[in-house]
Formats: structure tokens, C-alpha cells, sequence
């Protein structure tokens, strides 16, 4: 369930957070939002995942994302630096030159609540592609909160088929 999403704009910089509430044990959120060479198992819209290098607590990982909002599709290619900070912490950098975007940096804190996990995901990206100006920001919050939902829902049923 999402409880709070947000995008501004400033420049061409994007921001953007989002609280969901998952209906699933930490653990098992984290374990599935860390598997990233699996991440297609967890929201439909990424076609593939690799991890390109691993040096203990980081990992190099490319994705791609078929994004389509209205009429308008694209695939978006993004390298990160993704970081498992702590057993409910995870940050990532893009790579710049690497995907689809200059710059850009997330981060996914967990939290216990309840027999749930409340997931806080946070963002900010420079797309290197067009986006339309005037209602931009509407759109990207609208796929973005998409995305979001789906993902906790996949992993929302993950949980289930596994009790």
C-alpha cells in the first residue's frame, strides 16, 4: 500500500520518494530487492538484470526498464554502484556515460512495522533522454508509483506462496 510519493524538478533533475507499506518480513524484502541479477522476479517491467562486478558489499548492476507512459515507450538502460549498507539499507549511484542518465543516486531503507516492512525510497535522476516538460514530473510520479506498487505486490505474493 502506498502511503506517500512525491516528485520535483528542478533543472532537469528529478527527485522522488516513496513510502509503501509491504506486506511481507524484512527480511524476505530485502533478501529479494538485493537478488539483482533476479530482478525481473520482482517487477515485470525490468527485462534483464546483470550484475557486471561484485567486490563484497557493492555491486556494479546493469538494468534494463521498459517504461511506457501514455502513448510514449521506451527501454531505459541504468548502471548503478549499489551499496548494502547494513540488513536494511541499500544506495546506489548511477554510472554516468554507462545508461540512460547523466547522474542520479537512490537509496531503499527498510523498516519493521508491525509483521510488514515499510520500504522509504528515495531518488534523484538526470535523464539523458526527453522528457515532456510540462506535465514531466506528474508522469514520472505516476510510472514511478506504478513501479513501486507492482514490486511490493510481486513480493507481497512471493511471501505468500512461501508460508
Amino acid at each position: 500500500m502506498i502511503r506517500d510519493s512525491s516528485v520535483h524538478l528542478e533543472g532537469d533533475v528529478y527527485s522522488f520518494s516513496i513510502t509503501v507499506q509491504v506486506d511481507a518480513p524484512l527480511e524476505r524484502v530485502y533478501r529479494l530487492i538485493t537478488d539483482f541479477a533476479n530482478l525481473s522476479a520482482i517487477n515485470p517491467s525490468i527485462e534483464d538484470s546483470q550484475v557486471l562486478e561484485s567486490h563484497g558489499n557493492r555491486e556494479r548492476v546493469r538494468s534494463v526498464v521498459r517504461v511506457c507512459i501514455l502513448m510514449f515507450c521506451k527501454r531505459v538502460v541504468q548502471v548503478q554502484d549499489l551499496t548494502l549498507v547494513d540488513s536494511h539499507t541499500v544506495v546506489a549511484v548511477m554510472v554516468p556515460g554507462e545508461g540512460d542518465f547523466r547522474s542520479g543516486s537512490a537509496r531503499w531503507q527498510l523498516t519493521t512495522v508491525g509483521s510488514g516492512t515499510e520500504l522509504l525510497f528515495t531518488e534523484t535522476f538526470d535523464p539523458d533522454f526527453w522528457v515532456p516538460p510540462v506535465i514531466g514530473t506528474w508522469l514520472i510520479e505516476r510510472q514511478l508509483v506504478k513501479e513501486v506498487a507492482e514490486t511490493a505486490t510481486y513480493i507481497e505474493g512471493i511471501h505468500d506462496v512461501q508460508q
